[in-house]
């Protein structure tokens, strides 16, 4: 599936957890969601495209003086194709912090 028709599927399926006014999507990019980090920080998770290769993002994004929102160079940028390994190890973190109550 190419990207602008993965882009109407997944705004159709009501998979976009939160509509972000604070960063726009693009032609290139969709945002899913976010997690609040603190006031001047959140955590943005999106996916995208880049010469044809489709990509998913969790980056940390930081408010600037100005007000405006700018990502930061923390984060990770991994091909579709990682996912699986990326979820194992989210599963391995899930497994791990249940341990601990």
């Amino acid at each position: 599936m190419d990207f602008s028709e993965l882009k109407k599927a997944i705004k159709k399926s009501g998979l976009v957890a939160q509509e972000t006014d604070f960063i726009k999507d693009n032609e290139e990019a969709l945002n899913l969601g976010f997690m609040e980090m603190n006031a001047t920080q959140k955590l943005i998770f999106s996916i995208s495209t880049f010469k044809g290769k489709k990509y998913f993002s969790v980056r940390t994004w930081f408010q600037a003086e100005s007000g405006e929102w700018a990502p930061t160079k923390k984060g990770i940028n991994l091909a579709f194709d990682k996912f699986a390994d990326f979820e194992k190890m989210v599963k391995a973190f899930a497994q791990a912090i249940a341990l601990d109550k």
